[in-house]
């Protein structure tokens, strides 16, 4: 039994474990956040907006976290029926919210009448009732799945209002909701709400309501109404991530912990109950809000962390107890209606009342996270590591892959909006307006992306067609300006290496490849991660050359490559790139050895066209960067066996590429270019014989 004095000791460690496993300090917590808000600005156009919501997007980095990502429409608007027109809104498509026959927070949205401008994705989900028409959640979100799935070639499946890929392993949930601009009635009275702490303040309850609701396409699952399939959920993500933004760091580490008892707990409750989903995390982030909100800000100190955490779990008993959590801006919706009830809702009530009891030691149970954090904290050694400061580098260190995170994003995301002006004129106003070197990273790669996506597209359809060598290259030598900048940040040197080959200057290639080889062998993604010793060598040796952060990074960056049909490849890539949908993705090792045979080949030096392929080859059972993460590597292998005559193995190389398991088959040609080269076999087997 631990005194008032021990508890406090303990919390301050507990305080500290977090920062160094999980949260980060508030510095790394703000460069998260600050990369998913970034990435919704600049991911925003006239049509749609983008929202990151989940985990991850609200700061935690926790196994499991998930980002939630909303594609709001905006050409749709959400209004209520004795609301005003607005005579800016003629354009739109108007739905009207019509009260539903369920809980609360839930909607009906009728189209008052048919425009001939509606959205693509409402037409096959209107249903007409009697003599009006309405949207209907479930065929819009089915309609969603189909399609995405026949876009994508992979498999995708509906979780509620999301769509997920049923591959990832990191949670990533896709919603397309409408938007609403006003706040829901059923909502007021969460604006006059008394508070007697002061949280949320007046100024964020304020922005909150100014900024609406959205509603997402899933009918409240306890409605006994048939027409369940006509409901939409209202929802208030945005106002959420809002709120736990707002924070302390001491309340977001409470969260981090309600997170951490919740996985290690799930299969506790898959065993006695039979459905570990029966608590969720939304569940948890409620009661942190009501606890908050009904407790006095001087209470949420480092020193009684447990015992803020201890806090929210006796909320969350009563709760259980009760059957009833209320949602945190619709009181009346009981959250628990659904699942926590009768025996479940019992079992539920022993399960948390017996870890209750262990206080402290029930941050010990669970196998989700081993070893857990009670015997963590237990561990002399793991105390002296905590009481024990970071160095000024490894704090750098952290901070800049935070941000190194953020420019992959950057560069391989949302590529098909980087031809919209719109976003170069953001990435020019964020950059001038600029406070932190932070923010000033950020808007200067999108700056720089946009200029180099620009550049190539604009002068692609000028040198495909280019009749002669001297046409090409002057056509080519237009960008070369334009895509400096973007060479300067690490790998993407690759890209003005490709520049170089098209131009045939091969020397200059090569230079460019073995520049980046070792760099590019630090690439890594979040399901293989084993080169960031790598990566931490390198870094420290950077650290004492540069001052600041963007310096560092340009030389430690390291990410997949991505060519699109409208940019600069290799010819020898072209089936490939004109049938993907989207973007080509090539880890960079594969990339940079392919481009240094053909490079070798084209001087004829044999000796380095052949050290190329031997590396090459070995690349192909590479964890992170081989074929069975990227059909694409065997394809690259299978070329430059093509290249050298090798029919036979060439023909492996494309066989080992078709069958890969890698996500993406749909936009792999190698069935194809296997029988190419049947065909040219077979062409000179015929030749041969005269």
């Amino acid at each position: 039994m631990m005194d008032s004095t021990e508890n406090e000791r303990m919390s301050v460690l507990l305080s500290k474990y977090l920062e160094l496993r999980c949260t980060g300090t508030q510095e790394e917590v703000d460069i998260k956040r600050k990369t998913y808000v970034t990435m919704g600005y600049f991911g925003s156009d006239e049509v749609i907006s983008t929202f990151h919501g989940g985990s991850t997007a609200e700061g935690l980095t926790l196994l499991g976290s998930d980002v939630d990502i909303m594609i709001i429409l905006k050409d749709v608007i959400v209004m209520y029926p004795d609301q005003c027109f607005p005579p800016n809104m003629a354009h739109k498509t108007i739905l009207y919210a019509r009260a539903a026959d369920c809980r609360p927070g839930y909607v009906f949205l009728q189209l008052p009448q048919l425009q001939k401008r509606v959205h693509y994705l409402l037409t096959d989900a209107l249903v007409r009732i009697e003599d009006s028409m309405f949207v209907s959640s479930d065929i819009f979100r089915e309609h969603l799945v189909s399609s995405t799935g026949k876009q994508t070639g992979l498999k995708i499946e509906s979780n509620g209002p999301a769509c997920i890929e049923d591959t990832l392993t990191g949670g990533e949930d896709v919603v397309v909701c409408f938007p609403c601009h006003s706040w829901p009635k059923e909502a007021n009275e969460w604006i006059t709400r008394a508070r007697l702490y002061g949280w949320p303040r007046q100024t964020l309850i304020d922005n909150i309501v100014h900024h609406g609701c959205h509603l997402v396409p899933v009918g409240d699952k306890c409605s006994n109404s048939e027409n369940t399939f006509l409901q939409w959920r209202i929802s208030f993500a945005t106002a959420e991530r809002s709120l736990v933004h707002s924070f302390s760091h001491i309340q977001f580490k409470v969260y981090t912990l309600l997170k951490y008892f919740l996985k290690q707990i799930k299969g506790i409750l898959k065993e006695t109950i039979g459905d570990d989903d029966i608590l969720c995390s939304y569940f948890l982030k409620i009661v942190l809000f009501h606890a908050i909100e009904n407790s006095n800000q001087l209470f949420w100190q480092e020193k009684n962390l447990f015992y803020c955490f201890w806090f929210c779990f006796k909320i969350l008993i009563a709760f259980v107890r009760a059957g009833f959590c209320p949602n945190y801006f619709i009181p009346a919706n009981n959250l628990f209606k659904r699942k926590v009830h009768g025996q479940h809702q019992q079992i539920l009530l022993d399960v948390l009342s017996n870890h209750h009891q262990m206080k402290w030691k029930c941050l010990s149970v669970g196998n989700f996270f081993k070893p857990s954090i009670w015997e963590d904290l237990c561990n002399p050694s793991i105390q002296a590591q905590l009481v024990c400061p970071r160095t000024t580098q490894v704090t750098a260190y952290i901070h800049d892959r935070q941000r190194m995170d953020h420019l992959r994003q950057i560069i391989v995301s949302y590529q098909a909006s980087w031809s919209e002006l719109s976003v170069f004129r953001k990435a020019i106003n964020s950059l001038s307006t600029s406070q932190s070197e932070t923010d000033e990273l950020f808007s200067f790669t999108y700056a720089i992306q946009h200029l180099h996506d620009l550049a190539t597209e604009q002068v692609y359809p000028e040198h495909m067609v280019a009749t002669d060598n001297k046409t090409r290259y002057r056509s080519l030598r237009k960008c070369k300006h334009w895509m400096i900048r973007k060479a300067s940040i690490g790998t993407e040197l690759l890209h003005l290496a490709t520049f170089h080959f098209l131009t045939g200057n091969f020397f200059k290639t090569l230079e460019m490849c073995k520049q980046v080889m070792k760099l590019a062998s630090c690439y890594f993604t979040k399901r293989g991660s084993h080169p960031e010793q790598k990566l931490k060598a390198m870094y420290s040796h950077v650290y004492h050359q540069f001052e600041h952060s963007s310096d560092r990074l340009k030389k430690v960056y390291s990410e997949i490559l991505s060519f699109s049909k409208k940019g600069l490849y290799l010819p020898h890539l072209c089936q490939e790139i004109l049938r993907t949908q989207i973007r080509m993705f090539i880890p960079p090792l594969p990339y940079a050895l392919f481009l240094s045979f053909l490079c070798c080949h084209e001087l004829g030096d044999t000796t380095g066209r052949d050290e190329a392929l031997r590396l090459l080859i070995e690349v192909q059972s590479d964890n992170v960067q081989g074929g069975h993460r990227s059909w694409i590597v065997h394809t690259l292998l299978g070329i430059c066996y093509q290249t050298l005559g090798d029919n036979h193995r060439a023909i492996k190389a494309y066989w080992d590429s078709a069958k890969s398991q890698a996500d993406y088959q749909i936009w792999n040609p190698a069935i194809e270019r296997i029988a190419v080269v049947y065909l040219c076999m077979y062409v000179s087997q015929k030749s041969d014989r005269g």
